[in-house]
């Protein structure tokens, strides 16, 4: 064997080792995928309709690690819709199993919903802590109190979850209110806000998004920004998910750059738009975090 074909065997060896050392350290850091998604009025007719609705639902949840739902309507004492939405979910899997944390009917009017996180079972990078629908000082002056998940990453510590489904009509005033309700939790673990927050177009002009930027939420990272739609039938950015930066008490959510954003179902399934409003006017928004 002649010199230039040790060089380069001794080449191909150095990159295996790095790019196997870059694996494991990945590997190491328990990326997991993270999303919201309102489900547009996610009741038991839905739950039990026999079109292929269920079925392209089922793919889209099964593409996180954990997922904040919003708009399951849910009035049994069985949680019977959820059970038939894990239902749908379970039959496209055959290792993975999802867990349901169910929030009781939450609004102040005759239209309630529930809000939930779905989780893998038993992913070995997530642990459940804690849940709970908040109840502080300003609990009443939410349409729908936010609900709080606590999990330990087994990469990067506890990462507190508010997930929240803002009443349109009163974005400006609930949008505010969250940073009330992250203050009144006293974490100093990573947080993330997510869900449908109505947080543009009509319900919430540039001024006052300005406004909640600055003041309220200026320690905190938007990975949903105004350029990206989250809605079918507007060009809107409603749905968010806003991370702390590791600036005062609260540490940083560790994201995988580029993978913030919307999942397009109706173009990767390639639906009509009739047939994709009857999955949902929303797309997910979704990150990888670490």
């Amino acid at each position: 064997m002649n010199k230039c074909n040790r060089l380069l065997i001794l080449f191909i060896f150095i990159c295996l080792i790095d790019n196997t050392d870059n694996f494991l350290f990945k590997s190491r850091l328990s990326i997991i995928k993270i999303g919201s998604f309102n489900l547009r009025r996610y009741s038991l007719s839905k739950a039990t309709s026999t079109n292929s609705t269920n079925s392209y639902i089922s793919q889209i949840l099964q593409r996180y690690d954990l997922i904040f739902l919003q708009e399951i309507i849910d009035i049994s004492n069985d949680n019977r819709v959820v059970n038939l939405l894990l239902n749908h979910l379970h039959k496209k899997l055959k290792l993975r199993k999802y867990e349901a944390i169910i929030s009781p009917p939450l609004g102040s009017t005759s239209y309630k919903e529930r809000l939930v996180y779905l989780y893998q079972k038993k992913s070995s990078k997530i642990k459940i802590l804690s849940s709970f629908v908040y109840n502080g000082s300003v609990s009443k002056m939410f349409e729908r109190p936010p609900f709080i998940l606590r999990i330990q990453l087994s990469s990067s510590g506890q990462i507190t979850f508010i997930g929240a489904h803002l009443k349109p009509d009163c974005v400006y005033n609930e949008f505010r209110l969250l940073r009330t309700v992250i203050d009144e939790l006293k974490e100093k673990s990573s947080i993330i806000l997510l869900g449908d927050f109505n947080a543009d177009c009509s319900y919430l002009n540039n001024a006052k998004k300005k406004e909640i930027r600055n003041i309220y939420f200026n320690e905190f990272q938007w990975l949903i920004d105004d350029r990206t739609e989250t809605n079918l039938l507007e060009s809107c950015s409603y749905d968010r998910i806003i991370v702390s930066s590791g600036i005062n008490q609260w540490k940083k959510v560790n994201w995988k750059a580029n993978t913030n954003g919307t999942f397009q179902f109706d173009k990767k399934f390639k639906l009509t738009k009739q047939s994709a409003l009857q999955i949902s006017d929303h797309y997910p928004v979704e990150v990888d975090i670490y």
